[in-house]
């Protein structure tokens, strides 16, 4: 090798040295001296997936009225909270949100295996507390404001135990969805009642996802990507909107004036009414409501509320049938052949059936003299119904009854807790181990026994009553469609059972009802109204006779009685008068449907 080229090689080698010096240095540097400074921009500055959550679908009544929609809100998370800077920050946020400390730390405990996620503190928080959260971000690393869609009734408490409501999922909740395959975390909503609860999986869209890069503090640096949420299902109902809100007001003021009047027992009732026609749910009402729009903040004082107004009545309240049992009775007289349109059988006023009993009667100790079947019922004479269910014994009562579908479910599916009450008869009382006495016939032919029926009961009965024996399926969802207005699903009418009665049966029956709001008939009042409504009015007696508790009113029927379109029910608990309370309910929900339907 010559000098010159020595020379070279030497050269390149003391600049080889040289920069492999000068890169260890900086590689000493910043891995030494500047380590912490480095460190920490790699723990603070994380690309982060986080979840945008999707908007629910929308509730609408059967004419578009939205029943449940959306709006945009605020709410305070945690990403993941450097353990020096947890005291400090949850501290300052449990007297913000106005909660306790140690709830705070066990969030962020429950979630040590998913630090990327954020930790949900608190929902639709009010505009002050973002700009607080806001001002101090400096002071709270790991603390962000997510925008996020709230769950919005515009009617307040309108409808509220149909729709029900949602709130963050539970533990329990979580566990199950999660064993079932459904993407849920923790600090997600999720129905807890109602329709928001049983269709809850249509209700519920797919949430997207934001991938962004933040600071330490838990702002963002800058968005990588995007996946949008894709929007939940919309359910169309059979609910008339502007119905439901007229039997709630009315139901609210007939309570209201009872308890104003001095009867303070007063305090809770039910209406349902359906389309013999199909079984569609027009209005169920259930009083006293709440408002779902608040919820969380009234859920203790509604839990303690002696009136139960988180308790859905018209569907899980039981309820003693009183008088609306009579066309029980008169159409298996008249299908068994006990009696016909013809038939007489004279009320002298209170009688003893029964040697060692007290005389029954009918109200008042009134005396009807000789009357037929269709003049029985427009009386509601007691004599009458108690020596036709002596012709016929319980257990053909309770064959007619349970055609009715007094003991069954209704088969409402839409929503969920339905209670299929109880028909008092020889095997039920069997079950319960007591006796049964012949003199309990009568008293289950009037409805003053253990018989139990729920207002939706009592408004399918009137269907069927109305539409000669069909038994329809009842439904509240009309219709689901998906967020670009597609229709996915539509229900229609489901016959469960037909009874199988003759037209001459229905039609004396129906005649009876007829004569109850005729001129002379108990329900006399409701005569002048300009549609024709069929019906029957009840009082049942509660806790027995020798208890203060004032009765139950009620009243079940249909119209036009010509041509039904609405069937319905009405009862208010120790409404003690009829004419004050029921009938003022029925002449209001059947004046709202026509004037509605323009008649």
């Amino acid at each position: 090798m010559n000098k010159s080229m020595l020379k070279r090689l030497r050269f390149f080698s003391a600049a080889t040295l040289l920069v492999m010096l000068v890169l260890t240095a900086r590689l000493a540097w910043l891995q030494i001296y500047r380590y912490d400074y480095y460190f920490s921009r790699a723990e603070t500055n994380r690309i982060r997936a986080l979840p945008v959550t999707a908007p629910r679908g929308i509730i609408y009544d059967r004419h578009g009225e939205v029943l449940a929609g959306n709006r945009a809100g605020f709410t305070v998370s945690l990403l993941d909270l450097p353990k020096r800077d947890r005291p400090e920050v949850a501290r300052f946020l449990a007297t913000l949100l106005e909660t306790d400390e140690d709830w705070i730390h066990e969030r962020i405990a429950e979630r040590r295996f998913s630090t990327f996620a954020p930790i949900r503190l608190k929902n639709d928080v009010s505009p002050e507390v973002v700009a607080r959260v806001r001002e101090q971000q400096l002071e709270l690393p790991g603390v962000i404001i997510e925008t996020q869609p709230v769950r919005y009734y515009p009617g307040g408490s309108l409808a509220a135990h149909l729709l029900g409501y949602v709130g963050e999922i539970g533990p329990g909740e979580l566990q199950r969805a999660t064993e079932q395959g459904a993407a849920y975390r923790a600090g997600d909503n999720i129905g807890k009642f109602g329709l928001e609860s049983a269709w809850e999986s249509k209700l519920r869209g797919r949430d997207g996802t934001l991938l962004v890069e933040t600071n330490r503090f838990g702002q963002r640096v800058s968005v990588l990507d995007q996946e949008n949420p894709l929007p939940g299902h919309n359910l169309q109902l059979t609910l008339e909107a502007r119905l439901q809100r007229a039997a709630e007001q009315a139901l609210a003021g007939v309570i209201a004036a009872a308890r104003e009047a001095g009867n303070e027992q007063a305090g809770r009732g039910a209406i349902v009414a359906l389309d013999p026609r199909s079984g569609e749910i027009l209005a169920l009402v259930s009083y006293p409501a709440f408002d779902p729009n608040s919820i969380s903040l009234d859920f203790p004082a509604l839990r303690d509320d002696r009136d139960q107004p988180l308790v859905n009545k018209a569907i899980l309240g039981t309820y003693p049938i009183g008088s609306t049992m009579k066309m029980v009775g008169a159409v298996a007289g008249l299908e068994e052949g006990v009696l016909d349109e013809r038939t007489r059988i004279v009320c002298s006023g209170p009688k003893i059936f029964f040697r060692g009993e007290n005389p029954r009667g009918c109200f008042r100790g009134a005396a009807h003299g000789p009357l037929n079947v269709v003049r029985a019922l427009a009386k509601s004479c007691n004599i009458f119904f108690f020596e036709l269910s002596l012709r016929l014994g319980i257990d053909t009562m309770e064959r007619y009854a349970h055609d009715f579908g007094f003991g069954r479910l209704t088969g409402l599916q839409d929503i969920t807790g339905e209670a299929d009450g109880v028909f008092d008869s020889r095997e039920q009382r069997r079950s319960r181990g007591t006796r049964w006495h012949p003199g309990d016939v009568l008293s289950v032919a009037v409805g003053q026994a253990n018989t139990r029926v729920t207002p939706l009961q009592l408004a399918n009965y009137a269907a069927l009553l109305a539409n000669g024996g069909i038994h329809y399926r009842p439904r509240l969802v009309r219709a689901v469609t998906n967020h670009q207005g597609e229709e996915v699903y539509r229900s229609e009418p489901e016959i469960l059972r037909s009874l199988e009665y003759s037209e001459e049966t229905w039609h004396i029956v129906r005649q009876g009802m007829e004569s109850v709001t005729a001129p002379g008939g108990t329900a006399a009042t409701l005569f002048r109204l300009p549609v024709r409504i069929a019906g029957k009015t009840g009082t049942a007696q509660v806790g027995g006779r020798d208890t203060n508790l004032s009765p139950h009113t009620l009243f079940v029927g249909y119209a036009p009685a010509e041509a039904p379109e609405i069937a319905f029910a009405v009862i208010v608990e120790h409404g003690e008068s009829g004419a004050l309370t029921t009938l003022p309910l029925v002449e209001a929900l059947v004046g709202e449907y026509f004037r509605e339907a323009g008649e």
